[in-house]
C-alpha cells in the first residue's frame, strides 16, 4: 500500500511539473445507450439495459498524454428502485500515462497503464499512432461506446509499454510487458511484442506474446519462484482494399494456448479462447455491401450491441451518403445467421450435426447513425427468431445511443 501511495505521489507531482512548463489542451468524449429487451414466448421476460461511458485526455505539450476511460453497465433498470438503489458495474477501462520523445524519423511513446490498453483488434492502437478512420466490422459495434473492433485477446493489467513509430514508413514496432491474473487468483507476467503498418490499400496490426504464472510453491513446499507453465496468446487484423474499394478484412486471435512443462502438446478451448472474423467488403457509392463470418467468445459478445451469438454469418447493406443538412448520415440493416451453442471447432468436426438438428437463430437488425448537436445518435431494432426449427420463439431488442466530443 505504502509503494502504491508513493508511486502515486510521484506521478502526481510529475504531472504537476509537466503542467508547469508545457501547454495543457483537454479533450474527451462521453455517451452511452439505453434501450428495451426481452422475450416473447411462454415465459416472456423484459429489461431495460443501459451503458455508458466517459473517456477524457490531456495533452502536456509535445511530450506527454493523460488518458482515463470509465465505463458504466446496468443489466436492468427496469429489475430495482432508482431511488433505493440499482445494481450496476462500474468499470476502469483504461488508465494510461504516454510521454513522448520526437526525432527526426522516429517518434517514441513510453507509457504506463492500468486496464485494458489499446487492445488488438481494435481502433485505438492505430487511430493514435497513424490517424487513421476507424476500419474494423461494422457488426461488432460495442453497446457503451458505439465504437467497433473485438479484442481478440485479453491484454487487461497492470504494466509498461514503448512504441517507436517510423513515421516515414508509415509503420510502429513496440513491446509490452504486464501482469494480470490467472483464473485461479495466481499472478500472471506478459511479455507481448507488436507492429502496425498502414500503406494505401493494406492495414496491418499484429500483437502475440507469452504468459507465465509465477507461483512459489511446489509439491507442497515454498519456492522462491516457480514457472511450469507457459500460455501463448496473439492477434491479427489484416485489411486488403480501403474504406473506397472493394475489400477484405481479416481478424484473428488466440490466447490461454496452454504448453506445460515437459510437454509439446498444447490446448486450449475453442469456444472461450479463439476469435475469428472474415469479412468481405463490396463497395459502391450508393449501397454498400459487407459479408461477415465471425465466431466470438461469449465474454466479448456481452459488450455487443447487434451479436448476442458465438458463431455466425451476417449480411450487412447499408449507405453512408444519405444527406442530412450539412452532413450525411448512415441508413442500413444486418440479416444475422447464426448457431447459438456451436463454434467454429464443433462445426469443423461435425460434430453440431450429428445428433440432431442444431438450434439455428436469425435476427433483423435495422439501424440509423445520423449526427445531432454535434455528436452521433444511433437508433437500432432487433427482432429475433429463436430456435427455428425446433422450438421457434422470439426476442426483441430497441435501443438508442448517442456520443459526442468535448
Amino acid at each position: 500500500m505504502k509503494k502504491t501511495k508513493l508511486a502515486a505521489v510521484l506521478l502526481s507531482v510529475f504531472i504537476a511539473e509537466g503542467i508547469s512548463f508545457a501547454d495543457v489542451n483537454f479533450s474527451g468524449m462521453a455517451g452511452g445507450t439505453a434501450g428495451v429487451n426481452g422475450t416473447i414466448s411462454d415465459s416472456p421476460t423484459f429489461e431495460v439495459p443501459f451503458n455508458a461511458f466517459i473517456a477524457a485526455q490531456m495533452n502536456f505539450g509535445s511530450w506527454g498524454i493523460f488518458r482515463a476511460n470509465l465505463g458504466l453497465a446496468t443489466k436492468n433498470l427496469a429489475g430495482g428502485n432508482l431511488f433505493t438503489g440499482q445494481d450496476a458495474t462500474l468499470t476502469m477501462n483504461e488508465l494510461s500515462f504516454v510521454f513522448t520523445k520526437s526525432g527526426v524519423k522516429i517518434k517514441n511513446y513510453f507509457s504506463a497503464y492500468l486496464g485494458t490498453y489499446e487492445a488488438v483488434g481494435c481502433d485505438e492502437y492505430l487511430q493514435r499512432q497513424f490517424g487513421i478512420v476507424p476500419y474494423t466490422s461494422l457488426a461488432t459495434k460495442n453497446a457503451s461506446t458505439l465504437s467497433t473492433g473485438i479484442p481478440l485477446y485479453n491484454n487487461y493489467g497492470t504494466g509498461v509499454a514503448y512504441t517507436m513509430n517510423f513515421a516515414e514508413a508509415p509503420g510502429t514496432f513496440g513491446a509490452t510487458v504486464y501482469v494480470n491474473e490467472t483464473e485461479t487468483k495466481i499472478p500472471k507476467l506478459n511479455i507481448d511484442l507488436r507492429t502496425a503498418w498502414t500503406t494505401e490499400f493494406l492495414t496491418l496490426d499484429f500483437a502475440a506474446g507469452i504468459g507465465a504464472p509465477l507461483q512459489n510453491s511446489y509439491a507442497g513446499k515454498n519456492v522462491f519462484l516457480l514457472i511450469d507453465t507457459i500460455y501463448l496468446h496473439g492477434g491479427l487484423s489484416l485489411l486488403l482494399g480501403s474504406r473506397y474499394t472493394h475489400s477484405f478484412l481479416l481478424q484473428g486471435g488466440v490466447q490461454k494456448v496452454e504448453i506445460a512443462k515437459g510437454s509439446l502438446n498444447y490446448s486450449f478451448s475453442g469456444t472461450d479462447d479463439l476469435s475469428l472474423l472474415a469479412e468481405a467488403r463490396i463497395y459502391s457509392k450508393l449501397i454498400k455491401t459487407r459479408i461477415t463470418a465471425y465466431n466470438l467468445p461469449k465474454s466479448i459478445l456481452k459488450n455487443m450491441l447487434y451479436l448476442q451469438d458465438p458463431l455466425g454469418v451476417v449480411i450487412s447493406l447499408y449507405s453512408d451518403t444519405v444527406p442530412v443538412k450539412n452532413n450525411n448520415m448512415t441508413i442500413g440493416a444486418h440479416l444475422i445467421g447464426t448457431l447459438p451453442n456451436e463454434d467454429f471447432t464443433t462445426v469443423i468436426s461435425r460434430s453440431a450435426f450429428k445428433d440432431a438438428v442444431p438450434s439455428i437463430n436469425v435476427y433483423l437488425t435495422p439501424f440509423v447513425d445520423l449526427p445531432v448537436a454535434g455528436g452521433n445518435l444511433e437508433i437500432m431494432a432487433q427482432i429475433g427468431a429463436i430456435d427455428l426449427i425446433n422450438k421457434l420463439h422470439f426476442n426483441y431488442q430497441a435501443k438508442v445511443g448517442y456520443k459526442k466530443a468535448f
